[in-house]
């Protein structure tokens, strides 16, 4: 009842009364087409009867309808519209504006087909192509909006353009801190993109109640602010949202699929769903595993033995980049420096292992 109420409230209103006679007007010009279309040939061709009838029949109609049709549809409209990711607007305007540009195009051919098709069809063709236009563009966005997101840049001073991508930072990226110094030293390529809704995750990390995520959070922030003090880092603070995904994680895989972005980050489950939907990603912990220098056997590095193995007499040891070391015999070295031998490595699920064995004192004679 109260719907109903405030419907009939806005088609009495200023802008109901406008659509009112607005759509009088519009009945009419449209009835007089039609009845002039149906009206009868021969001795009756000038008779005005028929389009008159139509006229007063279309206009009486619209006049009575017409604020309430066009008021809720476009109420309509407006709660979808809401609801829409604003690249899919983009991307039927796009297709409205192509689909506008074949239809004229085709519009005058048609219209030299005899009435009254040659009256009717062009609208019909301007309508479909219009209509699968949009669709296609909607459908393809990614690949068509992808084409224009990316940006070209001077490579050198011969002029060659270079193309640049974006890359898309997550939470956990930011709060590593080497990606700072690693876009500080040029190894990203691609222009680093924080979007606002991961600004405010990492905002309400740094307000936690939880003292050590409050830490984090707050490092994250003073990592950002140097990223984008530093002239050398290309970083981007964007409005990019897909409002329709309820987390973060969905709303960068969503982004990343839609816009051909590669994410950066280093949480092993967004790596993990980036990945089933086809989108690029750099994890910095694998970027970490990659780099450290390889160990071969028999080759001898020094250690310090900080704890006893699991077997009887081992020592274990880590190396700078976190590789454990265990050590045959190490046990009664525990707190000491010394120089081992690479048996074999290993490597496993949680990590790169090593084994070795002491390096045997030499004797003089």
């Amino acid at each position: 009842m109260a719907d109903r109420r405030s419907r009939v409230q806005r088609a009495n209103s200023t802008l109901g009364r406008v659509l009112r006679y607005l759509g009088l007007l519009v009945g009419i010009a449209v009835g007089w087409q039609v009845g002039s279309l149906l009206r009868p040939e021969g001795p009756l061709a000038d008779y005005y009867g028929m389009p008159i009838l139509f006229a007063a029949s279309f206009g009486a109609l619209l006049f009575l309808v017409a604020p309430y049709v066009t008021l809720g549809f476009f109420g309509w409209l407006r709660r979808e519209i809401r609801g829409l990711p604003a690249i899919d607007l983009v991307a039927a305007g796009g297709g409205l504006l192509v689909g506008g540009f074949l239809s004229s195009l085709l519009a005058w051919p048609i219209s030299l087909l005899p009435n009254p098709w040659g009256q009717v069809l062009p609208s019909l063709a301007a309508v479909l192509i219009c209509s699968l236009t949009v669709v296609a563009f909607v459908t393809k966005k990614r690949e068509i909006l992808g084409i224009f997101s990316r940006r070209f840049h001077q490579a050198d001073k011969v002029g060659e353009p270079i193309e640049r991508g974006r890359m898309l930072l997550d939470t956990s990226a930011i709060i590593d801190g080497r990606v700072a110094e690693l876009a500080h030293l040029g190894f990203f390529r691609d222009d680093l993109v924080v979007p606002h809704f991961v600004l405010r995750e990492l905002q309400l990390v740094a307000d936690s109640s939880e003292p050590s995520r409050r830490v984090r959070g707050r490092r994250g922030l003073d990592i950002l602010e140097r990223m984008r003090r530093d002239e050398r880092v290309r970083l981007e603070i964007s409005d990019l949202d897909a409002p329709e995904e309820p987390d973060v994680d969905s709303k960068l895989v969503k982004l990343a699929a839609m816009y051909g972005f590669t994410i950066l980050t280093g949480d092993q489950n967004l790596d993990r769903v980036a990945g089933l939907h086809g989108v690029t990603v750099l994890n910095l912990h694998e970027l970490a595993r990659a780099l450290r220098p390889a160990i071969v056997a028999g080759e001898e590095i020094p250690i310090k033995i900080i704890q006893p193995g699991r077997e009887y007499g081992q020592g274990i040891g880590f190396l700078e980049d976190g590789t454990m070391v265990v050590v045959e015999e190490g046990k009664s070295y525990i707190g000491q420096d010394v120089t081992v031998v690479v048996t074999r490595t290993l490597q496993t699920g949680a990590g790169r292992m090593a084994f070795a064995q002491l390096k045997p004192v030499e004797t003089t004679s």
